[in-house]
């Protein structure tokens, strides 16, 4: 009976926790889209710009490189951009201390954040998923690594922004720290460009070590584009390392994170 009980407050607990964190996506997601639905628009430019820039010099020729690339970018971005939400509510708007006298954990919060950020990005999520699965031979399947890969950039990505933002008291620098991991997740790994143009195994190995290199891999090998990966890499053993980061940085904004200020 004691057993039974514990359960049913499990349960009741998470359902909790899911309502708040939709809520809390209700309030910073679906209230703005509705006064500004512009904003699509706006925050689906710089995915967009990377996809027509690569299409344009390579004269189509890496067309496989510019949507994989450019869906990944749009994940980390929004999921970065998580960071700057979070520390626009603690020193802007000291919403965040309205929910740290409630009962909202901090996880919650922060899922309740990377949700509206996910809102935002919908448009140009389906837009750009879309065209990577007609580049695949078999739709079933390359749809739903195209969903699983987008979740865990964006999931792994907020963890990060959430972390740092925390762990700040100014706007703009979590902006520009946000702005400087945009380039080191997006720009200078081979998320746009092949891995086997890097021009030495040590830079392939630190290439190896960001999330996003695997990510684009993934989405390459999926739409039958493969490369000159190395030996040992797999699809496998690129979503194991996403799942790490996404754990790591997790367990690190869950013990790390400053979520109640002294």
């Amino acid at each position: 009976m004691v057993q039974t009980d514990s359960k049913v407050e499990t349960l009741s607990s998470l359902a909790l926790a899911i309502k708040q964190a939709f809520l809390i996506a209700h309030m910073n997601g679906l209230l703005w889209l509705r006064r500004y639905p512009a904003s699509i628009i706006f925050t689906a430019m710089i995915p967009f710009s990377f996809l027509f820039i690569v299409f344009v010099i390579g004269g189509g020729q890496y067309t496989h490189l510019a949507l994989a690339g450019s869906l990944i970018a749009a994940a980390a971005s929004y999921g970065l951009a998580t960071g700057n939400n979070i520390i626009n509510w603690k020193v802007e708007y000291k919403l965040q201390d309205i929910f740290v006298s409630s009962s909202v954990s901090p996880f919650t919060y922060m899922a309740g954040i990377a949700l509206a950020e996910l809102l935002f990005g919908l448009p140009a999520f389906v837009v750009l998923a879309t065209l990577v699965v007609i580049f695949s031979s078999n739709l079933l399947f390359s749809t739903l690594v195209v969903i699983v890969t987008i979740i865990l950039v964006w999931a792994s990505t907020s963890s990060i922004g959430y972390f740092i933002s925390t762990r700040s008291t100014h706007p703009r620098f979590v902006e520009s720290f946000m702005a400087f991991l945009r380039i080191a997740v997006v720009v200078l790994p081979p998320v746009f460009y092949p891995l086997s143009i890097v021009p030495t195994e040590e830079l392939r190995y630190l290439a190896y070590a960001i999330p996003t290199t695997h990510a684009s891999l993934i989405l390459q090998h999926t739409m039958g584009f493969p490369q000159e990966l190395g030996d040992g890499w797999s699809p496998e053993l690129g979503f194991v390392v996403i799942i790490a980061y996404i754990v790591g940085f997790a367990l690190l904004a869950e013990t790390k994170a400053i979520w109640r200020e002294n």
